[in-house]
């Protein structure tokens, strides 16, 4: 039976790591150019800090692979956060030592100082994901990971037997889920357009954008896992159980980002990537799907161009998520678009921090507890995953299976990659809620 879930009010606090120190977690970037106008003070540190405030966080901790920068990631917090907003507690324990210069197991002296059923946030290169999630599921800890969670179908699949085995919850990082605008789309899609037909969506960031990921891009991953990830978990869980992804082909765009950052050791960074999929109906019909994102745009009038286009059988739908008829222009800034959906940065008048109600300060509330319930066995991990509101591990496997099989076809030349699912057992409700357990190049 499903229990109540818990008011904030009898939760109890609990405790904090955040892996990784970078844009996401604390706002701290070392370029020209800076943190990202739609998250200039972070958006992990800040969401826990103030949870913290509000009772709902225990102890924080901090932990990257580079010790030499917490001096000034703890500056940055100080100064967009502490100062910024009242009665932000900034108080937490760094990993590394300051005088470490690289330490890319730093992670595992950090895990080991957190009590089982401890939240976990990770935002760290997406070729770290797996390694650093494993070890924090096997130390009983709830993981809330960055997409892409993994960049393998079988790392995925391997991550979401052990999260079962150890009674963790490990959800992927996908804050769109919460935004009201696409939220509503996805009910809509559901219940009144009918069969799957076709959808495409956009995401591209200004080329300042590669300055921050120069030390990955094209290395450790490219640009369809880190922005088509986001439109492919929305179009996937507004049709899961009627629609499931079956052929993967992906063409890449190249000259602009390596000319920019000019890498040493060879590596082709694509600019912008397409990924074309075929989608199978339960009913027998097919669909086709195009996601398509770059980081190579020119400055704009908002960080992120984002937006989609889904028709069903019955109807279509489109949403522009760059563009909330709500702009602001300064004689310092010029002209921008705003989106205080996304993060309100903007204190409220007794000057306390006032962006609870933004999706992405929300994606980490919900998933802390959705943590606290596992803990208080007030709902299992299997009921949260059946609310089918985070985007747990168990669940996303299908974004992974198109992402690989898209990077897999780029590698190869443009061949289809076919994605593969368990035999029927007869039931087609049950066959179209079964996650992928392979892929194979055409």
């Amino acid at each position: 039976a499903l229990h109540p879930h818990p008011t904030p009010s009898t939760m109890s606090p609990i405790d904090a790591l955040m892996i990784g120190a970078g844009e996401y977690t604390t706002g701290c970037v070392f370029t020209a150019a800076g943190a990202a106008p739609d998250k200039p003070a972070g958006v992990v540190a800040i969401t826990l800090t103030d949870m913290r405030r509000r009772g709902k966080i225990g102890t924080l901790t901090l932990c990257d692979a580079v010790g030499t920068r917490m001096p000034a990631v703890r500056q940055t917090m100080a100064e967009k956060i502490g100062k910024a907003y009242k009665d932000m507690d900034l108080t937490m324990r760094t990993f590394p030592e300051d005088d470490v210069e690289f330490d890319a197991n730093a992670f595992r002296a950090a895990i080991a100082t957190m009590k089982r059923g401890s939240v976990v946030t990770l935002f760290t290169p997406d070729d770290t994901h797996h390694a650093i999630c494993m070890a924090c599921v096997e130390h009983g800890l709830h993981v809330l990971c960055a997409k892409p969670v993994v960049k393998k179908l079988s790392d995925h699949l391997a991550l979401a037997a052990a999260a079962k085995k150890n009674n963790v919850l490990v959800a992927v990082e996908y804050h769109k889920r919460f935004d009201p605008i696409y939220v509503d789309a996805r009910d809509r899609i559901k219940q009144t357009l009918g069969p799957f037909s076709f959808f495409s969506s956009t995401m591209t960031q200004p080329k300042a954008q590669l300055d921050t990921f120069a030390q990955w891009a094209g290395k450790s991953s490219d640009i369809s896992y880190y922005l088509n990830s986001h439109h492919m978990d929305i179009h996937s869980w507004s049709v899961r159980g009627e629609s499931r992804p079956r052929r993967v082909t992906a063409f890449a765009a190249f000259g602009a980002a390596n000319e920019r950052l000019q890498p040493k050791d060879g590596r082709k960074i694509e600019d912008t990537i397409t990924l074309v999929v075929e989608w199978a109906n339960k009913n027998g019909s097919n669909g086709i799907a195009n996601y398509t994102a770059s980081w190579i745009a020119p400055k704009s009038d908002c960080h992120t161009q984002q937006y989609f286009h889904y028709m069903g059988h019955g109807g279509e739908i489109r949403a522009d998520q760059g563009h909330r008829g709500y702009t602001m222009a300064t004689d310092v800034a010029g002209f921008t678009q705003l989106n205080p959906l996304y993060m309100k940065y903007t204190p409220s008048p007794d000057g306390c921090f006032a962006g609870q109600q933004g999706y992405g300060y929300r994606s980490i509330e919900e998933f802390c507890d959705a943590a606290v319930a596992v803990n208080d066995r007030t709902s299992s991990v299997q009921e949260i995953s059946d609310k089918d509101v985070l985007a747990t591990i168990d669940a996303t496997a299908r974004v992974t299976a198109m992402l690989e099989a898209g990077r897999v076809s780029l590698d190869n030349h443009g061949k289809g990659v076919l994605i593969q699912y368990p035999e029927s057992a007869g039931d087609l409700d049950a066959d179209f809620l079964c996650e992928p357990v392979g892929i194979a190049l055409e």
